[in-house]
């Protein structure tokens, strides 16, 4: 799912939450109805909601997203990839 070859490279994960991060920097909090609709604008094109949601819950594995009451905080934390 993270790199699907049958599908076109703005599906993947990777592409998704790079779009969902710029989002998030520029407003920090965001109420995910509003997070979606600012997707599909950007997108220019009707991506289904799994895949945002797909892509929110990989954010979130990595600590980089927290969703409460229905928002989207963007968790601005510098990650060091060599601690484990």
């Amino acid at each position: 799912m993270i790199i699907n070859i049958d599908r076109k490279s703005n599906f993947s994960l990777y592409y998704l939450g790079s779009v969902l991060l710029a989002i998030l920097e520029q407003v920090t909090v965001i109420s995910i109805e509003d997070l979606l609709s600012e997707m599909q604008n950007q997108l220019k094109e009707k991506v289904h909601v799994d895949f945002i949601y797909y892509a929110l819950d990989w954010l979130f594995l990595l600590s980089v997203v927290r969703i409460e009451g229905g928002h989207v905080y963007y968790e601005n934390k510098k990650i060091n990839s060599t601690q484990n």
